[in-house]
């Protein structure tokens, strides 16, 4: 996509936010009002905003939506896709999660096909679903024309491993609450007995920490020994952003067994449905600082090719010139079926 483009969104993901505004266009994001949890400010202490983003009112949205400033809305969920919906406007929806995953965490109240038929009218908004991974692709089951745009991951802008702390490191936020998708239960017993330190917006943990910056926690990356990974099939990817920036550090990585692990046992680190395996596994890298590092430089190496920076700006700036065309070839009919504002993600 050539030329500097005007792009609306929400901020629901500083890190994946932050991430694609290294596309280099122009960003405003609106801080989304969740009703009795208030307004969800942009976190400074998880990414710093960039340069070329600026926080909006929903005041100023609602103006600058008027006056038709904007290029291209990316929305992350269809609470946010509501929003734009009769707007005429080139629309990309992401899906982050699994469908089955959004199910789980709404207690299975719903159907996947009750849910599937309260979204379909409001999907003829979009004009380009994008996907942050192939297995979420294929749980939504869509058979349309769709992206998967992988994570992209900064190799250069993370600290030099050492890992002279020889403690496990484990990322999340509301871990116990998802329990589920992140296996903070998991988590617990392979680190039974084990140093470790756990980062994260975890209020019900009185142990978790809160980084005071993004170079902060690329400290604690780099300092750390090892990561722990709990990522749950069939609600979660065999990764999440915190996993492949731990792997760009050079950090080895000790993972449950998930099929969409980036992770080969021995080679970037060690991965096992095997609770004592790993337990095991754990105790030898905390006293062996040089396999660890060993393993840690071939996940770098790993991360850098399948998730590199530079192939998600250009998926991304991509996706946008295919939303754009998608646009203007489609006949302008907007229609924005009622919902309930409490029952989507």
């Amino acid at each position: 996509m050539e030329g500097e483009l005007n792009i609306l969104s929400f901020n629901w993901h500083e890190p994946y936010l932050w991430n694609l505004a290294k596309t280099g266009h122009r960003f405003d994001i609106v801080e989304p009002d969740r009703g009795r949890r208030g307004i969800r400010s942009w976190n400074t202490k998880i990414r710093p905003v960039p340069e070329n983003v600026s926080i909006v009112s929903d005041a100023l949205l609602i103006a600058n939506l008027d006056k038709g400033l904007y290029d291209v809305a990316v929305v992350h969920n269809f609470s946010d896709l509501k929003r734009v919906a009769d707007v005429d406007i080139p629309t990309i929806l992401v899906l982050h999660n699994k469908l089955t995953c959004e199910l789980k965490a709404g207690s299975d109240t719903v159907t996947r096909s009750d849910y599937l038929s309260q979204i379909e009218i409001l999907l003829n908004n979009v004009d380009l679903l994008v996907f942050v991974s192939e297995s979420k692709k294929e749980d939504w089951g869509f058979t349309g024309s769709a992206m998967v745009i992988r994570h992209g991951v900064d190799i250069r802008e993370m600290h030099t491993y050492s890992g002279a702390t020889p403690k496990a490191l484990r990322v999340g936020n509301a871990i116990r609450q998802r329990d589920f998708m992140l296996g903070y239960n998991t988590q617990e017993e392979i680190l039974e007995g084990h140093e470790n330190s756990l980062i994260g917006i975890n209020p019900q943990i009185e142990k978790s920490e809160t980084p005071r910056s993004f170079d902060d926690l690329k400290a604690m990356y780099a300092s750390h020994r090892l990561y722990l990974n709990t990522t749950i099939e069939p609600y979660e990817d065999g990764y999440n952003m915190a996993m492949l920036e731990a792997m760009a550090t050079g950090m080895p990585v000790v993972s449950i067994t998930n099929s969409s692990s980036p992770i080969t046992d021995g080679v970037e680190g060690f991965i096992s449905s095997d609770i004592g395996y790993l337990r095991r596994r754990i105790s030898q890298l905390l006293d062996d600082q040089w396999l660890a590092a060993n393993l840690g430089s071939k996940g770098k190496s790993k991360v850098g090719r399948e998730f590199s920076m530079e192939k998600f700006i250009t998926s991304w700036n991509k996706a946008f010139g295919a939303a754009i065309r998608k646009y203007r070839e489609k006949p302008k009919t907007s229609v924005t079926p009622a919902m309930d504002e409490n029952r989507w993600p």
